[in-house]
């Protein structure tokens, strides 16, 4: 699981962010891409969720001097990458037509913006055909907390939520993922069972 304990608070990397320190908001991004992708996934699909989060990032980086709680980064850049994803569509093609000398800048700065993502985390087919399964609320802190490694703490502070019902979607989602596995495994015992049975006439 990621460390908590000797991280700067989030709060100490906006202020340095805002003072120019690149390294600082490479690390906030570091800490919260995961948790942007998966909101943006869950909005605007797979293919886009990147570029949605990737334009959800930057954004935040260019309105940082405006925040007024720097102690706050985590769910306000949480609402900007669920607007972001609801308004993507519309913009998608006014955004690559105006893709701006500081945002390249940033693209090859910031370390945390150019790795590929969902590759990686999303290699079991088997689980991830069980997490559509489960409720997105459910889906979205089982995803965060076991595949991206993010501590509760951190995914409650990104959705605006308390840390009670956090552990508690872990927990009730845990249930419900078990529940869909064992539909898909009977689903494809089934399914093995016919294509023997039409084998054998």
């Amino acid at each position: 699981m990621a460390k908590e304990r000797d991280d700067p608070p989030d709060e100490v990397l906006v202020v340095a962010a805002i003072l120019g320190d690149l390294e600082a908001f490479n690390e906030l991004a570091g800490r919260y891409r995961a948790a942007a992708v998966r909101t943006a996934q869950a909005v605007v699909g797979r293919d886009m969720a990147e570029d949605v989060a990737q334009d959800a990032l930057l954004l935040a980086f260019k309105a940082l001097p405006s925040i007024e709680q720097p102690s706050r980064f985590a769910p306000w850049l949480g609402a900007i990458t669920r607007n972001r994803a609801l308004r993507f569509g519309k913009q998608e093609s006014a955004r690559d037509k105006g893709r701006v000398e500081l945002d390249e800048v940033l693209l090859s700065e910031i370390d945390a913006l150019s790795r590929p993502f969902l590759e990686e985390t999303e290699a079991n087919e088997e689980l991830r055909l069980a997490l559509e399964g489960v409720p997105e609320d459910y889906a979205l802190v089982l995803k965060m907390h076991f595949l991206d490694e993010m501590p509760l703490k951190r995914i409650a502070a990104f959705l605006g939520v308390p840390l009670s019902t956090v552990k508690w979607r872990v927990h009730k989602g845990k249930q419900l993922l078990r529940e869909q596995v064992e539909l898909l495994s009977k689903s494809e015992v089934h399914s093995g069972k016919r294509t023997g049975n039409n084998q054998a006439r």
